[in-house]
Parts: structure tokens; C-alpha cells; sequence
């Protein structure tokens, strides 16, 4: 019996069994696998369906994914040798991927460079025990387990997820109160990752024309906040952080 059939057959059961099985969301706190974030991108929140066979529908998102984790817009970790560690960011610049569900060109497996192999989640299970997103070398595997921040991937794809997609108020956009669409909640996240980082200015002026950019050049299609209205929105919150520190 040759090996294509049964390659086949594997690679059909696999995607049934990534079909059937929920996706990690960038919902909430914490880290989701690296896999998993590219999944959100390419299928925009679980609203689009894919064919993940497809090399093409892989591309894209994988791109966008490396680019903002090269400059550092989205923190990454991976497992060496049972230690899980934070990953420069760029590492990740211009590196060759391993795309899932295809197989792993020759020139990856004989060649010197470090590269990025992705794996499809099925569940935690399966993750744990070697089905995962990883970093290797034609010498063997360098980092495993790749994780990368869930508020890092919302911020910058804030797509809606399936349970939402009834609504009629895009993501960008919801506030759960009547009234006009805003988009405070996005910067009030914003805010709350940066000052997680410690990345956030000593003055609520400074940080709110931080944030008024980021908004104007992360969602260009959201509703527009001048500094003043995010200083008085954050004004108290700020002073409250800067009073525990």
C-alpha cells in the first residue's frame, strides 16, 4: 500500500477533528498558542469559513501574525527544555514557516535557518504532547509550545467572535450601553496593556495622545477619540495607578 493514501486519510481525520473542535479565542487573559491566533486572523474571529488545506488562506495571516511579533506588538513564549521563556521578538523577522496541514519543504529540512513549524490545535491534550507551534533547525526543535499573548492579538484583530456575529455593532465599535458607538473600550484596553507593560507616560496628557494615535492608525475605521476625551475618561483611573505605585 503506498504512503499517499494513508497520508491522506490522516490528513482527512485531522481536519475533522480540527472542524469539531472549539477554537481558543483571544478572549480574556492570558495566552493562546500561536496556531491558534493565526486561525482567528485567517477565518476573522470564527465568522469565515476555510479551507485549511489551502496554502493561500495560511499566508496572510501568518504574516501579519510575524510582523507585529518581530516589532514586539505581540508578546511570544515557547517551552526550552521544559522552561517556558519570553522570545525576542525578532527572531520572528522574515523567518521561513512550516504552514499547517502541509508538508514541510525539502529546502526547511535541509537547510541551516531557523524556522517557524505550526501545527493545528485540536485540543489541550494533543498540544501537550507535541502537537504544537515550534521553532527548529534541520538539528531538531529550539523552542516548543509557542504561546502568544491573547490581549495582544484582540488589540490589533478585534473581530467579532461567532457568538456576536448577530449583531449588528461590529466589535470595533460595541459598548453594551445605548447610544452612539464608541470606541473608548478599545483605548481603555490599550491602556491597560501598556501600563501592564510599564510602558504607560507620567502624564494623562502624554498617554492620551499616545492613545488617540494608536487609535487613529490601529483601527482607522473606528470612531475617533481627541486626547481630551480620553484624559477625562482615564484621568481618575491614572491617578488612582500612580497613587499605588
Amino acid at each position: 500500500m503506498s504512503a499517499a493514501p494513508e497520508r491522506s486519510q490522516e490528513l482527512n481525520e485531522l481536519l475533522e477533528k480540527v472542524r469539531v473542535s472549539p477554537q481558543i479565542t483571544p478572549e480574556g487573559p492570558g495566552y493562546m498558542p500561536l496556531y491558534c491566533a493565526a486561525y482567528w486572523i485567517a477565518t476573522k474571529g470564527g465568522t469565515l469559513q476555510i479551507d485549511p488545506r489551502d496554502l493561500e488562506v495560511w499566508k496572510r495571516p501568518f504574516s501579519q501574525l510575524l510582523s507585529r511579533i518581530s516589532s514586539d506588538e505581540v508578546a511570544v513564549t515557547g517551552l526550552r527544555e521544559g522552561q517556558r521563556e519570553k522570545i525576542e521578538g525578532h527572531i520572528f523577522a522574515g523567518i521561513s514557516v512550516d504552514y499547517p496541514f502541509a508538508d514541510t519543504p525539502v529546502e526547511l529540512l535541509l537547510g541551516r535557518e531557523l524556522y517557524l513549524s505550526s501545527c493545528s490545535y485540536v485540543d489541550d491534550e494533543h498540544w501537550r504532547k507535541g502537537f504544537n507551534d515550534s521553532l527548529q533547525t534541520r538539528h531538531g526543535c529550539k523552542l516548543s509550545h509557542l504561546m502568544v499573548l491573547k490581549s495582544d492579538v484582540l488589540r490589533h484583530w478585534p473581530f467579532s467572535s461567532p457568538e456576536n456575529e448577530n449583531s449588528a455593532t461590529p466589535l470595533a465599535t460595541k459598548t453594551g450601553a445605548p447610544g452612539r458607538p464608541s470606541s473608548m473600550h478599545l483605548v481603555e484596553r490599550e491602556y491597560r496593556a501598556r501600563r501592564d507593560r510599564g510602558d504607560t507616560k507620567a502624564s494623562i496628557g502624554e498617554e492620551a495622545k499616545v492613545l488617540s494615535e494608536w487609535l487613529r492608525s490601529t483601527h482607522p475605521d473606528a470612531p475617533r477619540l481627541t486626547p481630551k476625551t480620553i484624559a477625562n475618561r482615564l484621568r481618575r483611573e491614572h491617578l488612582m495607578r500612580k497613587a499605588q505605585k
